[in-house]
């Protein structure tokens, strides 16, 4: 008998939800920052098990009140994700009850079964778990409430054997080979984004896109050169930096992170463009793929 689910991962900005994936997949495959809304596209990540295999949608941090129509994508995508679900996966910070609130609106777009992973336990008080754990439980319904530390990987065994439960009898729906079915150039561009959100401050980061130009393959070097998209002329000279310090730091870092996720050396040559407010010019979006014709 072979079980295979498809997942979605919901909760808001800063609750764990790609950490916690990580920690179950064991693999740094999606990116996590301490800003918020770090999470732009759904990305699957595949937790693959003998006689098992768990589809993991990672989603967009829900907001209520959507500035640009990049955030408007966002929260489709998260929608998106509840309608064609086998289990909804909560994720919330312990110590955030409006949370709850919020995610009772997306517990009314579905009839799967709920999980709720309450997460950042370590960093709260057994009072304030246990209190947290009969809300939870009340307001949607289920005893499927697991205290857990994605940081730490606290009590993940016990979130992933009530996941393998209520999966349904169902071939693998990938190989059972791969992690995720994203290909390595957009993995390759959410590493790039994800030293972007770590080395610039407010609002820089969240401004940039970054596309692959070209990327050439070979036994030893993997040879790539990408762009990074920004909004304002400003905020070209800031990501450049006095003497190029910034761009060259930001290239270094990305590579690292690049090479270690792909296990061989890696050439990474990063240019700069200016795209005025893309993020709310539907055509833009499109390009970009943020919206699907």
């Amino acid at each position: 008998m072979f079980k295979s689910a498809f997942i979605s991962i919901l909760g808001l900005p800063n609750a764990g939800k790609s950490t916690l994936l990580n920690a179950m997949l064991d693999e740094e495959l999606v990116i996590t920052n301490k800003k918020a809304q770090t999470t732009r596209h759904r990305i699957k990540g595949i937790l693959n098990a003998p006689g098992l295999q768990l589809v993991f949608s990672d989603t967009p941090g829900i907001i209520n009140d959507t500035a640009y129509l990049l955030q408007d994508q966002m929260m489709k995508a998260v929608k998106e994700s509840v309608e064609d679900a086998d289990v909804l996966l909560f994720v919330l910070d312990v110590k955030n009850p409006k949370a709850i609130e919020q995610l009772k609106e997306y517990a009314k777009l579905s009839e799967t079964p709920i999980i709720v992973a309450l997460n950042k336990v370590d960093l709260s008080d057994q009072e304030l778990i246990s209190q947290r754990i009969t809300e939870v439980q009340s307001a949607f319904n289920t005893k499927d409430v697991f205290p857990v530390s994605a940081l730490e990987k606290f009590n993940l065994e016990s979130l992933v054997q009530r996941l393998e439960e209520l999966a349904p009898e169902h071939p693998p729906y990938y190989d059972p080979e791969i992690i995720s079915d994203e290909n390595v150039r957009f993995l390759v561009t959410e590493m790039i984004r994800e030293q972007m959100l770590s080395q610039f401050k407010k609002e820089i980061p969240y401004s940039a896109e970054v596309v692959i130009d070209e990327y050439e393959e070979s036994e030893k070097i993997d040879r790539i050169r990408a762009t990074v998209f920004l909004e304002r002329d400003s905020q070209r000279i800031i990501v450049i930096g006095k003497g190029g310090q910034s761009i060259k730091k930001l290239g270094t870092e990305a590579r690292k992170k690049i090479q270690a996720f792909l296990k061989k050396k890696v050439f990474l040559g990063l240019s700069i463009k200016i795209r005025k407010n893309w993020r709310k010019d539907e055509v833009q979006l499109k390009r970009f793929g943020y919206i699907k014709d």
